[in-house]
């Protein structure tokens, strides 16, 4: 965000020096001197006179001087302002576009769609692509599967509404038989098909807090009967048969409840431990660029990353981007990413 100080700071004169250095660094990755300027705008200002506003926007922290006989370079919080100021909204050229379709064309499945887009942001923004599919927990199930791999390893096979197929490897503590992880992936499927993991996983809490709910109120009810029972012993010798009749009586048909309940209690507990495995972050939505610290990992302090949410039709939510030095070309990059977020979304959802 602007200040009224970053204002008047950043008179016409500043924006437009600022702009020049960033995009001949840029182009170059060299720092830059006044002369350079004042010769790329056609001498119309002199080099003393962009050497004091090169100045003022270093004493204003966006821009810095590597060596003191060497020109200036953007600092982050100048990438910062140009990002958010300065820069011109581009269009992925036709070249490109035509590149793209051609990759994205070949694609047979939404795994490879995902992976020849990576490969596609790479080449053309000679950055890292990445992309990365709809979290586990936005997405909506039609079938899913748990193999037991051994020493407490667990592989999740989970098939989308959309047909996305996604493969997660998971450690839990509790020891698992193969024959418990396919009544668990049956038990999903028959019970929460077209849901999410995160609906799937709150609906076994409800539920297991209603049990829970229940199991009390029957305890008490049962103490309240015993209770009762003592007292009349300690007044008369009481001989009793079929008290398994008692049972029977609708106040205690659901002891049996009881007892399945916590069956079933424990095994929804095992369940939703799994599910949190599965379950990781939301990723954000439309285009976003974060610079340097933004990105909240000291060793990437020389890195950008620019991200595009995508979007499948069970409303799964995924995204992709490319991650580069903090000197990067800023208005492709943002073309690029935006461009392939919709037609990622589009071929997935075809």
């Amino acid at each position: 965000m602007v200040t009224k100080e970053d204002g008047r700071q950043f008179d016409e004169r500043r924006q437009d020096i600022l702009k020049l250095i960033i995009r001949s660094y840029i182009t170059s990755g060299e720092p830059v001197g006044s002369r350079t300027l004042s010769k790329a705008i056609g001498w119309k200002l002199s080099p003393a006179t962009i050497r004091n506003v090169m100045s003022d926007l270093e004493d204003a922290g966006y821009l810095m001087q590597p060596h003191t006989s060497a020109g200036r370079i953007p600092s982050e919080k100048g990438y910062r302002f140009y990002v958010d100021h300065l820069a011109d909204s581009g269009e992925v050229s036709k070249s490109d576009k035509l590149y793209i379709s051609r990759m994205l064309a070949e694609s047979d499945t939404p795994e490879d769609v995902m992976a020849r887009a990576s490969y596609v942001l790479s080449t053309i923004s000679k950055n890292v692509g990445i992309v990365i599919a709809p979290p586990m927990a936005a997405t909506i199930l039609k079938h899913i599967e748990f193999v037991d791999l051994g020493e407490g390893k667990v592989l999740v096979i989970l098939v989308s509404k959309s047909g996305l197929l996604q493969r997660k490897l998971i450690r839990v503590a509790d020891r698992y038989t193969q024959e418990e992880l396919n009544r668990a992936g049956n038990y999903l499927v028959e019970k929460f098909v077209n849901k999410s993991l995160m609906q799937i996983r709150n609906d076994l809490l409800e539920m297991m807090q209603e049990e829970r709910e229940l199991f009390d109120r029957l305890m008490s009810l049962l103490r309240a009967w015993r209770g009762s029972l003592d007292a009349e012993a300690n007044d008369h010798s009481i001989y009793l048969q079929g008290t398994s009749n008692i049972l029977n009586q609708p106040e205690f048909a659901d002891v049996e409840r009881m007892r399945m309940l916590f069956q079933m209690f424990e095994e929804k507990g095992r369940l939703v431990k799994i599910l949190n495995e599965c379950i990781s972050f939301n990723p954000p939505e439309g285009v976003t660029i974060a610079i340097g610290s933004e990105l909240g990992i000291p060793s990437m302090r020389d890195f950008t990353f620019i991200t595009s949410s995508y979007a499948s039709n069970d409303r799964t939510t995924g995204f992709l981007g490319i991650i580069g030095p903090t000197r990067m070309e800023y208005e492709r990059g943002i073309s690029l990413v935006g461009y392939l977020g919709r037609i990622v979304g589009e071929m997935i959802n075809a």
